[in-house]
């Protein structure tokens, strides 16, 4: 076994020690605390006080993630009901928008207001297919070939209907064709879809005047007589033909309510 060996000198030092040590804890203090005790307490006060500071942060801190926690989960309620209430606040004031613009159009048309449909335009595809859909349909009265009109004048025709919407073809449609009148001028035309729409079939050399009521006539069936298409625009000569483009009174992109009537050619009932 090997021994360990000090030297004499911190033999020495460590006698002193142990001696000073032992002496320090046989002295009492008034208080009867011996002195190491209290030399042991003095140099252990900081690092308790130190665990006992990060002890009550860390305690502190916790809570305040909690707390932060709870808050961030009101503030998302909050945010996620301000959403919603901006979006019912959207739907109202579209609501009232639509029956505003409701109003002005029965008041706008009062004869046939009694036997007609009042819709709102839910979607629109004015480039491609020429079409409105609607909210109303078969359900509310609608019925296949009703003439439709906005506020300045005539939409169109209802050419799809389901029992709760309807599709209405637009006078821009390639398809579409209306019996029309321009001011002035003594002959009946067709008014047949394009962008723009045109009045065909009138005698050559016809002499339209600038901006020309263009008006439906009904002899097609479908339209109530003298309802607005729109206003002329420079007539020309197309073969045996006059040909006048139309300038429609109602922008199909910016119609938000329409009235539905009853085709001319069929009964209210």
């Amino acid at each position: 076994m090997t021994r360990i060996r000090l030297r004499p000198d911190l033999a020495l030092v460590v006698v002193c020690v142990a001696l000073y040590v032992g002496s320090a804890a046989q002295v009492r203090s008034p208080s009867g605390r011996s002195a190491l005790a209290l030399a042991v307490a003095a140099i252990s006060a900081p690092p308790l006080a130190l665990g006992n500071a990060v002890g009550s942060a860390w305690q502190e801190f916790r809570t305040g993630q909690a707390d932060l926690g709870k808050t961030l989960a009101e503030l998302g309620r909050l945010r996620q009901e301000n959403g919603e209430l901006r979006r019912a606040n959207q739907l109202l004031g579209a609501e009232a928008a639509a029956l505003r613009h409701g109003s002005q159009l029965l008041a706008t048309y009062p004869s046939l207001a009694e036997h007609a449909v009042l819709a709102r335009v839910v979607a629109r595809d004015v480039v491609r297919t020429h079409t409105l859909r609607l909210d109303r349909g078969s359900a509310d009265g609608i019925r296949l070939d009703g003439p439709v009109l906005g506020r300045a004048g005539l939409v169109g025709r209802v050419d799809q209907v389901l029992a709760h919407s309807s599709r209405v073809q637009l006078l821009t449609h390639p398809a579409a064709a209306a019996a029309a009148a321009i001011a002035g001028v003594p002959s009946e035309g067709l008014l047949t879809g394009g962008d723009p729409p045109r009045v065909t079939g009138l005698p050559p050399y016809t002499k339209v005047a600038p901006d020309a009521r263009v008006v439906s006539t009904g002899s097609e069936g479908i339209y109530p007589a003298g309802l607005l298409f729109g206003t002329a625009m420079e007539a020309r000569n197309d073969g045996l033909f006059t040909v006048v483009p139309v300038r429609l009174a109602a922008r199909a992109t910016d119609v938000t309510v329409v009235l539905v009537l009853a085709p001319v050619g069929r009964s209210a009932s």
